[in-house]
């Protein structure tokens, strides 16, 4: 069981390096003053993930500090397990 958790903690870090390089692009309509319709979701997120760093990522592993209503540059979290804390940092820009 040990050997399979360092296993799992190995693709963790992989996933943390290759997101610690990376600034992800989240399209999404806006209006005239930067405001997004709706707001971007820990779902999106883990979409851009997959699509642009070929990486799965459980939506439910990722946190927001705050909701995403507008276009811009954030960071999120994502909790793989104790050990391993990934920053996500993702830009939001017009659709």
């Amino acid at each position: 069981e040990e050997e399979k958790r360092q296993e799992m903690l190995d693709v963790y870090r992989d996933i943390q390096q290759k997101l610690g390089t990376t600034v992800l692009k989240i399209g999404a309509k806006a209006g005239n003053e930067g405001k997004i319709f709706g707001s971007v979701t820990n779902i999106q997120i883990a979409q851009a993930i997959k699509e642009q760093l070929s990486e799965e990522v459980d939506r439910k592993l990722i946190e927001l500090d705050e909701e995403v209503k507008s276009l811009g540059a954030y960071t999120g979290k994502i909790h793989f397990d104790p050990d391993v804390i990934a920053n996500v940092n993702f830009e939001v820009v017009q659709d």
